[in-house]
């Protein structure tokens, strides 16, 4: 079974009689807190060997954890306030690793405005594993929903795609880089994504739908498309990439715009709109300094077609990350 398939099986069930969870197919919960706000819930789990490598430095998988889980407030819109740290911790991890580690935490706090207020430690034999629940805000009925696309809708996303699964490929020796700019730029966006909270917030009156792309450009779009009962074309020649990609893709042979559609770790957000809303969106981006490209529609049926200049499928070698 994949991730979906085993939520719908044996958590769905737990979740259905509540309406504020969504039937666990969104990025985050709500829960009313007063007549004119609801709070905005999310978890993400954070492994060492799966999300992160052990040796990488402690600071960065800290902040890391933190803006996956801001990434999913905003494609909700959300206000971010406060989090819990959950922690499983080898015996191998020292003080120093504490430290630097804490350090992360408390750089990113000042830069979101955010505060710990609990959470909970254990040692484990396995790998490191960090699990933060972010609690934000939102008002009444204003949160941005994946299941909300409407027929007609054009598809939008932030920033470029690719950067950070590209960055992974060169770790993994997959990909030669040669020089340190290059490579600092890719491991950047791979270590330190950057939420879209201000994107997130000024879409709450022109997007119909949002979700953040953390398991593939292909496979988020997908979740969009499966919640709201529609399908998608895309122009493939309209996703955003950055110059960099670009130049990689033409100079290595196995890395193909497939794998760009398909990788993870963008923590952009791709989010659907009435095509009345281009003007705005287009001036948003302006007014923000943020790349947001309009790069397909939202059509009948229930699948998603990524297609050429002249009409022709792209393959998709893969269906994103899967967790299982």
């Amino acid at each position: 079974m994949n991730e979906f398939e085993i939520i719908k099986t044996y958590f769905y069930p737990l979740a259905k009689k509540f309406p504020g969870a969504l039937s666990l197919l969104d990025d985050a919960a709500l829960l009313d807190i007063d007549p004119d706000h609801q709070m905005v819930i999310t978890n993400d789990i954070l492994t060492a060997g799966v999300h992160f490598f052990e040796n990488d430095p402690a600071d960065l998988v800290a902040r890391k954890s933190i803006r996956v889980n801001l990434s999913d407030l905003a494609a909700m819109g959300a206000e971010p306030l406060v989090y819990l740290l959950a922690l499983s911790l080898p015996n191998t991890v020292d003080d120093a690793w504490l430290e630097l580690f804490s350090n992360g935490l408390k750089q990113d706090q000042i830069n979101y405005g955010i505060s710990l207020i609990g959470g909970d430690t254990s040692s484990t034999p396995g790998p490191t594993s960090i699990s933060i629940t972010m609690l934000g805000r939102i008002r009444v009925n204003k949160a941005l929903k994946k299941s909300n696309a409407k027929l007609g809708d054009d598809i939008w996303v932030s920033g470029n795609i690719g950067d950070a699964g590209v960055a992974l490929k060169i770790i993994k020796g997959e990909v030669n880089v040669i020089d340190d700019k290059s490579k600092n730029y890719l491991f950047k966006r791979l270590h330190l994504p950057e939420p879209r909270l201000e994107l997130g917030n000024n879409l709450i009156e022109i997007a119909n739908s949002a979700t953040d792309i953390s398991d593939g450009l292909a496979n988020d779009l997908n979740n969009i498309c499966q919640a709201s009962g529609f399908g998608a074309v895309v122009q493939g020649d309209s996703i955003p990439i950055s110059e960099l990609v670009s130049t990689l893709i033409k100079q290595t042979k196995h890395l193909k715009m497939s794998h760009i559609i398909s990788g993870g770790d963008d923590y952009e957000l791709v989010f659907t709109a009435p095509p009345e809303y281009t003007k705005n969106i287009n001036t948003l981006s302006k007014k923000m300094g943020l790349k947001i490209s309009k790069i397909g529609s939202i059509v009948e049926g229930k699948t998603i077609r990524i297609i050429d200049k002249i009409g022709h499928d792209l393959p998709l070698e893969t269906e994103g990350y899967q967790h299982f």
